[in-house]
């Protein structure tokens, strides 16, 4: 069993059925995760938030092993966070830096018509994580 799936079993079992068969991928999951993210922000239910931003960041950090994992979740995942306002404000305060400053590309593009929406991103960023990210 791969270790992306080993690993979302012990986190998500109750979603197993959407991950496991032989045709699901590590997106499979990923999309599950997408939209359970901002379900669980809604319900300010901090437990499942740092089940699935500790998954992702696990995900990020498998760059060195599996450049496909740390893709999927880098453009399954991270850049679909600044599409609801939700967990757009929730970026300063969940994604840490060294993966703000590797998927921000990501935001900016998906923000490309929202220039501003990104600006204000980066800036609460860089006021909240005392960082200095440009713009």
């Amino acid at each position: 069993m791969s270790a992306w799936r080993r690993k979302g079993l012990e986190l998500f079992y109750d979603i197993k059925f959407s991950f496991v068969g032989g045709d699901d991928t590590v997106y499979s999951l990923i999309f599950e995760l997408r939209d359970r993210v901002v379900t669980s922000h809604l319900k300010n239910d901090n437990e499942e938030l740092n089940k699935i931003y500790n998954y992702a960041e696990w995900c990020f950090n498998q760059y060195r092993r599996s450049h496909y994992l740390h893709n999927a979740i880098c453009v399954g995942f991270y850049e679909h966070l600044v599409e609801n306002d939700i967990t757009r404000g929730a970026i300063p305060y969940r994604v840490k830096p060294y993966i703000f400053e590797s998927v921000k590309t990501l935001f900016e593009w998906m923000l490309r018509k929202k220039v501003g929406v990104y600006k204000e991103l980066v800036e609460d960023y860089n006021r909240i994580n005392k960082t200095n990210f440009e713009i």
